[in-house]
């Protein structure tokens, strides 16, 4: 069967095709955004971190070693590792919590960005942490992982 289009008819087909490939590209595209990641890093890897300030101690970039204040008694390049490990350690994300404001504060200050990065460690009562990024971005700091990231 020969199958014939007028003018007309071949404009319809190219309309609906071109909605059709809208759709899918839409479509696509709300499925990639609504997908949220299940685990993330807590400092991203496009940031360069100078510095680590806890409310017990601050790591610091000297050259291209690292170094503590007070001391940790841990060698610059453990010191190289913990700060590594914010960038490289993906962590569970967790729906927004209610919480209170922690005491125990981390301040992150790369070369990026003229203000710190603000990151609160709350310890809930069944031993469980979690960090809070902002105010929508929780993430679950197992307590065996804790000493990756604070060193001790």
């Amino acid at each position: 069967m020969n199958m014939r289009l007028s003018k007309k008819g071949w404009n319809n087909v190219l309309i609906f095709g071109v909605l059709l490939i809208i759709f899918i590209f839409n479509f696509s595209q709300e499925l990639r955004l609504s997908s949220k990641p299940s685990q993330r890093h807590v400092i991203s890897n496009d940031l360069t971190i100078v510095e680590i300030e806890t409310p017990d101690y601050v790591i610091t970039r000297a050259g291209r070693n690292w170094q503590s204040k007070p001391s940790m008694g841990v060698s610059s390049e453990n010191l190289q590792h913990i700060v590594n490990n914010w960038q490289t350690i993906p962590l569970e994300v967790l729906t927004p919590q209610n919480l209170p404001t922690s005491n125990f504060i981390l301040k992150f200050f790369v070369t990026e960005q003229i203000q710190p990065i603000i990151v609160q460690l709350h310890q809930l009562q069944d031993d469980q942490y979690i960090l809070q990024i902002n105010e929508h971005t929780f993430l679950s700091l197992p307590t065996e992982k804790l000493t990756l990231f604070l060193g001790k």
